[in-house]
């Protein structure tokens, strides 16, 4: 009997970018690589866990078992992955513009942005979109990151 696997779940790295987003905005650009970079990454850990327990209590993943546990763990782990990309460009944009902190932050915002436009039309072909439902969710994904960017003009830090 052939074994079948389920279909890919997007949600969670999706989340994970939006967080990513949200947590750059929220952290201003007066913070280095390094510490944007952890920022990123420890708060998407936090979320992680956060959002397992969760699941957990509501008996998402099969009750408290550490088995269950496990499973939530491995299931929801795309949204520390989510954290990864923008972290990177952090790093990567510290070192190309000498650690000055507003290039940074904008760098790490983009590519949360473009990695949540990645995460959302793969979620949308996962789910058989075509045509207009499809351009429909690009529109959606475009204005959600379009929201974050505003927002990131409009918080002041």
């Amino acid at each position: 009997m052939p074994v079948v696997t389920p279909p890919r779940d997007y949600t969670s790295a999706i989340y994970g970018s939006v967080l990513a987003a949200s947590v750059i905005v929220g952290a201003g650009t007066s913070r280095s690589p390094w510490a944007l970079a952890v920022i990123l990454l420890v708060s998407s850990a936090i979320f992680w866990v956060a959002h397992v327990y969760a699941e957990t209590v509501g008996s998402v993943h099969g009750g408290w078992g550490m088995a269950a546990i496990r499973r939530g763990l491995r299931h929801e782990w795309p949204m520390v992955f989510a954290a990864v990309p923008p972290a990177v460009a952090a790093i990567v944009a510290g070192w190309l513009f000498r650690a000055r902190d507003g290039p940074v932050a904008w760098a790490a915002l983009i590519t949360a942005a473009v990695e949540l436009q990645v995460w959302g039309m793969a979620a949308a072909r996962a789910a058989n979109l075509h045509g207009r439902a499809l351009r429909r969710t690009a529109m959606l994904n475009l204005a959600l990151g379009l929201v974050v960017v505003v927002l990131k003009l409009c918080v002041p830090h």
